[in-house]
């Protein structure tokens, strides 16, 4: 009886509504292990790029709006916002059981009419409700420009107007899922909305199968972006402080002022930046960094500590951010964190870490909690109980 369940789950017709499909949205994990889910299902987006399209599912065809076809959509990002709301609510779902969105932006905000609507919210915009501004970087004089204009009439009268778009959107959702407890949080401050966590997929198997390493070698690891925010200057600082080497694997806008700020310190001997590695070379880093440090304050679900878990590598992290969710502190012991953000705080840490107090197969175990074939079978029965009927 049950197999039959499962194999009427998985017939069930899907539409997988995205956030436009481009480098950097970082949602293929959604995509594959959802597919995997329903593989009778089709993907709907505003727009898509090749290079990302390889990433996701073989066969599927994405299915995408009359902003396909509008020019330089990588440059004109920001200003294609103002269109988004309009392209996903004229998508169609004919002869479809159930929808699905994966969205921290417009995604969800579409026509499901008598569809049940399940939206998984990676984080509310942060656009939107974040006050977070485009860093201008490394852009043309032009550029500048219409972004000026943009940031403008956004906060002119299009933030509010955005705002009363993305509340009626997920209001309209049959039921909303999050990505963790503080995703959870967010939403039920901004949209007033309850949610259930289901944790996002990650690919454990392929992580714990690498190499084993016999010990671990005496530096630790930073991996992420090298963005002004995500604390990479507080760890650098902390790492010089208790004389502990540090790798550092990420690209960013403020690799610069890493750079100068390890000049600053006098700290060359003690940092290395790798910048950008392959999986092949981030998986070999992870198992064999002491630690991997992860240091954003308020972050939504990261990946990141997981796959260090994977690795057989433990994890030193902000009490406060989502890695707390996902860090055993004891039985098994995967991480330890630091109540403080304080650089005094994290050098000692650093200063007394012992490797040999965390046992590489417990790290696993725990990391086996977050694994893709968890997500599948909760999204599943989390479906199977929206369709009640089926």
């Amino acid at each position: 009886m049950h197999k039959k369940k499962e194999e009427r789950m998985r017939d069930v017709k899907v539409a997988i509504v995205c956030d436009p499909l481009v480098s950097g949205c970082n949602l293929d994990r959604y995509v594959q292990n959802i597919v995997e889910a329903f593989p009778n299902s089709e993907i709907f987006t505003a727009y898509s790029d090749e290079e990302y399209l390889e990433k996701l599912v073989e066969g599927k065809s994405v299915h995408t709006t009359f902003m396909q076809k509008l020019p330089k959509r990588k440059a004109l990002e920001e200003l294609y916002y103002i269109l988004q709301p309009f392209a996903y609510r004229r998508l169609k779902f004919d002869d479809y059981h159930i929808v699905i969105s994966i969205s921290k932006g417009f995604g969800k905000c579409i026509n499901s009419k008598n569809l049940k609507h399940i939206t998984v919210c990676i984080e509310p915009p942060t656009f939107l409700w974040e006050n977070r501004r485009k860093k201008y970087g490394e852009m043309n004089e032009m550029k500048k420009f219409l972004l000026n204009i943009y940031s403008y009439i956004f906060n002119s009268f299009l933030r509010k107007k955005w705002q009363e778009i993305d509340i009626k959107a997920m209001k309209a959702c049959t039921s909303v899922l999050a990505n963790s407890e503080i995703g959870r949080k967010k939403i039920l401050k901004h949209y007033g909305t309850n949610s259930v966590v289901i944790y996002p997929p990650v690919d454990v198997r392929s992580l714990n199968s690498f190499k084993k390493v016999n010990r671990k070698e005496n530096w630790f690891l930073y991996l992420g972006s090298i963005e002004k925010g995500v604390g990479l200057d507080f760890v650098i600082k902390a790492s010089v402080k208790s004389e502990q080497p540090l790798k550092v694997v990420g690209l960013g806008d403020d690799m610069d002022g890493m750079v100068d700020l390890v000049r600053k310190l006098n700290a060359k001997g003690y940092i290395k930046f790798l910048g950008k590695v392959s999986d092949i070379e981030k998986h070999d880093l992870l198992t064999r960094a002491k630690a991997l440090i992860f240091s954003m304050k308020d972050s939504h679900f990261s990946v990141i500590p997981i796959e260090a878990n994977a690795s057989g590598t433990p994890v030193i992290a902000y009490k406060k951010s989502a890695a707390f969710e996902t860090i055993s502190t004891d039985n098994p012991k995967t991480g330890i964190f630091f109540e403080k953000y304080s650089v005094t705080e994290l050098a000692k840490i650093l200063k007394n870490f012992k490797s040999e107090r965390y046992n590489p197969d417990n790290c696993k175990k725990q990391a086996d909690n977050f694994a893709s074939e968890i997500f599948v079978y909760k999204l599943q029965n989390y479906v199977k109980d929206v369709l009640q009927n089926i």
